[in-house]
Order: C-alpha cells, then sequence, then structure tokens
C-alpha cells in the first residue's frame, strides 16, 4: 500500500481545510483565505505534514485549467473582440509600465540596503512581480459576481495578455541569465514558431470544437458527456502548452470558443464540481509555498505592501489612460495588484539561469503569497474604498475629462426639455437596450447613461441619446437628465453602484420613480431603504409573471394582481426564504 501513501495526505488537506472553512465562515472570512492559511499550517511554514508537495502542485495546475476552461464558458469571442483595447493596449503597457517600475524601485532598495544587485536581476524581479494571479482574481470575481462589471472585464482583459506574455518574458530570461549568449536570430525563430503553432491551433479550436461539443451532446450519455467535457478541456489546454503558452489559457480559449455553442451549459454544468474540487487545491498550495523564518516575515511583509500599492496604482493609472471612471479604474487596480502564479515559474527558471539565488527565489515566493493571502480582502473592500475616496479625486485631468465623441448633445430631436416626459436609462446592456427599445415605439424620451465608453461611442453612431458617464458620479447623472427625469430604470449589476446612485439620485431628485434591478434577494431591504420605488429581481420575476397570468386567467381583479406583485417584490426575501 506504500504506492498511496499520498492519500493520508490528501485526506489530512481536506479534513482541515473543512474545519479551517468552517470558522472563518463564522468570522465572515472568505473559504479562499481558509484555503491558503490549510496551505500555510500543512507547509514548511507550519507543521510541515505535507511532503508530497510535487502531487499537490500538480492537482493545483489542474484546478487552474478548470477554472479557466469555465470562465471561458460565460465569453464568447465576440465578447473578447470588445476587449481588444483593454487586451492589447491596456495589457501591454501595464507589463512594460509595472515591470520598469518595479525594477527600479528593486534596485534603489537593495542599493539603499548594501545589497546591490545587478541591472539585469533588477529587470528580472521587475517583470516577475508584474504579472498578476488568474487564477486567484478570477475566482473570486466570478464568485462575487463581477466579472462582467467594468471592472471585471478589465481585469480580465490585462490577465489575458498576461498569460499571453509569458511567453516573450521566458524568453527573455535568456537575455538576463549572466551566462548564457542568446542568438537573436533562434530567438525570433522561436517566437516565430510559437506564434504560428498558436494561430494553427485557434483556427482549429473554432472549425472542429464546436463540431466535438454537439457530437459529445447528442450521444445522450452522461459518462460520455463527462469524458467528453474534460477531454476537450484538458486536450486544449495540452495543445497550447505545446505551443509554449499557458495551460490556463488553452483551456480558456477552447471554453471562449465553446460559450457560442448551444450545448455550453450542458458542458459547464458537468465541468463545475471537478473545478471547485481542484481548484481549492491550488489554493491550498499556496500555502504550501511559503517557507520563510518568522524573524524574516516582517520584511517580506512589508514588500509585498509596497508591491500592492505601486501595481494597484499603476493599474488604477493605466484603466484612467483607456477612458474608465476614478472609481472603476480603482476596483480593478485593486483586484490586480498581487503577484501570480506564474511568477513562481518565472523565479524558478530565473534561478536556474543564475540570475537569483536560492535565498531570493524564497523570499520572492514569500512576498507573492501575502499579496496572494491579502486579495480576497482587497477585492471585497474596492468597491467602499473606491465610493470614499473617488470623489476626493476629482481634481485629476484624466479623471475629469470628457471624451470630444460623447460630450456634445443629442441631435436636436433627442434633446430633453424640463417638464417633458422624460426616463432615464442607467446601464445599456440588453436589459436598457429593451427598455429604450419600448419607449422609442411608445415614442416617450429617453437618455441613457453607460459607463461603457466603445459601447457610447456605438450607439451614438446608431442615434441612441447616449452619454458617458459613472452612475456614481453626481456631474455624469446631471449630464443625462436625471434632475428633470419622470422615471429612471437603473439596469446595471454593480450592487454597490446602484445603492450609491440610487441616493445621489434622490438627492438631485426627490420625485423620480426609481425602478431598480436586483440580482439576488440579499440587497432588495437595502435597495428600498436607499430610496427605490421597485425592484425587480431576476430569479423571481418569472414567478410573479406566472402567478399574475394565471390569477388573470381565474378573472381575479386586476387591481389584487398588482397589489399581490407589488407584496411579492417588497417580501420576496422573507417569502421564498421560510
Amino acid at each position: 500500500m506504500h504506492e498511496f501513501d499520498f492519500l493520508g495526505e490528501l485526506v489530512l488537506i481536506g479534513a482541515l481545510a473543512v474545519a479551517i472553512i468552517l470558522i472563518f465562515q463564522q468570522l465572515k472570512i472568505p473559504p479562499v483565505i481558509g484555503l491558503i492559511f490549510t496551505g500555510i499550517i500543512l507547509g514548511p511554514s507550519g507543521i510541515g505534514a505535507v511532503y508530497d508537495q510535487k502531487m499537490v502542485s500538480t492537482l493545483a495546475e489542474l484546478g487552474v485549467v478548470l477554472l479557466l476552461f469555465t470562465i471561458g464558458l460565460e465569453f464568447s469571442v465576440d465578447d473578447l473582440k470588445r476587449l481588444k483595447k483593454i487586451v492589447l493596449v491596456g495589457g501591454f503597457i501595464q507589463i512594460l509600465v509595472t515591470g520598469l517600475a518595479i525594477s527600479f524601485l528593486s534596485w534603489w532598495f537593495m542599493l539603499a540596503i548594501g545589497q546591490g544587485i545587478t541591472v539585469s536581476s533588477a529587470a528580472f524581479l521587475g517583470f516577475t512581480f508584474s504579472v498578476s494571479s488568474t487564477a486567484i482574481c478570477l475566482k473570486i470575481l466570478a464568485d462575487r459576481d463581477e466579472l462582467a462589471l467594468p471592472h471585471g472585464r478589465i481585469a480580465l482583459g490585462i490577465l489575458i495578455f498576461q498569460d499571453i506574455a509569458i511567453v516573450p518574458l521566458m524568453i527573455g530570461i535568456n537575455f538576463l541569465s549572466p551566462h548564457a549568449v542568446p542568438s537573436f536570430e533562434v530567438v525570433f525563430k522561436k517566437i516565430g514558431i510559437i506564434v504560428l503553432f498558436s494561430t494553427a491551433i485557434v483556427i482549429g479550436f473554432r472549425l472542429l470544437m464546436p463540431k466535438m461539443v454537439h457530437l459529445i451532446a447528442s450521444l445522450h450519455a452522461k459518462e460520455v458527456l463527462v469524458i467528453g467535457a474534460l477531454v476537450i478541456c484538458f486536450g486544449a489546454a495540452y495543445l497550447t502548452s505545446l505551443a509554449g503558452l499557458s495551460l490556463a489559457l488553452g483551456s480558456f480559449v477552447a471554453g471562449m470558443v465553446i460559450a457560442s455553442t448551444d450545448e455550453s451549459h450542458q458542458i459547464s454544468m458537468t465541468i463545475d464540481p471537478f473545478r471547485e474540487a481542484f481548484s481549492s487545491i491550488f489554493f491550498i498550495s499556496v500555502g504550501l509555498l511559503l517557507d520563510v523564518k518568522m524573524i524574516n516575515l516582517p520584511l517580506f511583509v512589508s514588500i509585498a505592501l509596497v508591491v500592492l500599492l505601486v501595481k494597484g496604482l499603476l493599474v488604477a493609472g493605466i484603466s484612467l489612460f483607456l477612458g474608465n471612471s476614478i472609481r472603476v479604474s480603482m476596483m480593478a487596480g485593486m483586484a490586480l495588484a498581487q503577484i501570480g502564479e506564474f511568477s513562481f515559474v518565472l523565479a524558478e527558471s530565473g534561478m536556474k539561469n543564475s540570475i537569483i539565488n536560492h535565498e531570493v527565489f524564497q523570499a520572492m515566493l514569500a512576498i507573492s503569497v501575502v499579496t496572494m493571502i491579502v486579495t480576497p480582502a482587497m477585492i471585497a473592500i474596492a468597491p467602499k474604498f473606491a465610493d470614499q475616496v473617488a470623489p476626493a479625486l476629482g481634481f485629476i485631468p484624466l479623471v475629469s475629462r470628457d471624451s470630444p465623441t460623447v460630450a456634445v448633445r443629442p441631435p436636436d430631436s433627442t434633446i430633453i426639455c424640463a417638464g417633458e416626459i422624460h426616463a432615464a436609462i442607467i446601464g445599456f446592456g440588453i436589459n436598457g437596450q429593451n427598455v429604450a427599445s419600448v419607449l422609442h415605439a411608445t415614442n416617450i424620451s429617453y437618455s441613457v447613461l453607460e459607463i461603457d465608453r466603445e459601447k457610447v461611442k456605438v450607439m451614438r453612431r446608431k442615434g441612441e441619446p447616449i452619454y458617458y458617464g459613472d452612475c456614481t458620479e453626481k456631474k455624469a447623472l446631471l449630464r443625462a437628465g436625471i434632475d428633470h427625469a419622470r422615471a429612471v430604470v437603473l439596469g446595471i449589476s454593480d450592487a454597490t453602484a446602484i445603492r450609491n446612485s440610487i441616493a445621489m439620485i434622490r438627492d438631485i431628485n426627490k420625485k423620480a420613480f426609481i425602478i431598480v434591478r436586483a440580482r439576488t434577494l440579499d440587497n432588495i431591504a437595502a435597495l428600498y431603504k436607499a430610496g427605490a420605488d421597485v425592484v425587480v429581481t431576476d430569479k423571481f420575476e418569472t414567478s410573479i409573471q406566472i402567478f399574475s397570468l394565471l390569477l388573470n386567467h381565474f378573472t381575479v381583479d386586476p387591481e389584487l394582481i398588482l397589489e399581490q406583485q407589488e407584496i411579492i417584490r417588497r417580501e420576496c426575501e422573507k417569502i421564498f426564504l421560510k
């Protein structure tokens, strides 16, 4: 039975993780922190009970692959096209600027403490720390339903570029090594092969993968669906790894291609249990990596805090440069401030190439793990922190500027005059566009406030009376005519932004009839308290429609039906949770 000794370690890991998460839930600490803490206790910094870390690392990598595959299933290729500016421009600038900034700080800090390092070593530290954690960041944003929000999309776009950038960063290590004499011809040839191979794989995915998924689903055998889904996920990851790209990037691309198929929901439901199990092991493996002496911990924590501050500010600045609001930019910066798991791979390669020694390698791991540990808390407090700080930063030119393409008034036919019947729509997603279509068909004037600058440009070309701006900013609300709107429809998903926006709308226009969309029951009471007149809950609106049609069929008085609708909407949190 010696071959199965690792099962004892897995049982120990699982049992301790469950116990710690139960305790942390009582303290309202996110489960991700509990998983990382489990790894710290069982690892070399704790009791050292887990010895087979290679096995744990392998399972953890499978968890990252499954996590990125399921996240890819939530995004189509069209969604990625809308992110191209963030991916190509934002991602490139983020890697370059962050790498250079941390390189300079590393060189200056080591010189200040009398441990001077070479320029190549400083550059290595800078660009290794420039990448963020795809697994942690996307996992937490997905759990909080924030991936589809503006700051979530910024995070996703930059993380996609970072995963792609791992390849040139790995190649770049050859130039920084004190012993190697790299040939530019060899490097360009390697890059060319990677580009050609990657292009062929992506084209192959688009042509073959939808057919494979349709074939697997058409067999109507649960066993085949489970095995087929895993084969597609891990097969795509393996193929991209052959091209020199990361496993996670391959699985994400595969999921994104499948997202456009009718069977994507079935695949997602099949993969979910595996994803949760393996991704949990990933977070435990992060804690297992921590191997530091307590005497060095204050120094590493201090350095980690500086890295978090620098990366967060730089990402926020880049987001502002791309035209996003200060609130969204701050939230994106806090989400991407940590150091990622691919930094471990880069650090290990740097040690093998004699760019850094073992002591620096362990310090890098410790600093990275510390930034990962605080990330869940940072993302959780980001909305409230941004709400408090954003108003104080209105003096920054990039924050308060208006794009020339969206600052002008709409055509005369869409100008809203005070006293006119007028509705304001905040957020121009599917719900917002549907509301606008009905208002247009019934000749009711309306205006729209949208935070996605690209969408504003597209919709203005189509003649929509749409303005760019953040609904939590008073100037933006006034620009959209909130001060004299008879009704306001909030169709956005950010719960914190919705509450703050309602309060600001009420301050500007006390008589406006405010209709709010809520995604969960948890926010209903707070939204009514903030000043909403009607809260429409995604989850229960279908039920309301069904019983309304049923009562209407039984010729119940329409006023009584409306009264029941109002009761359910206001009291559904109590009624449905009994």
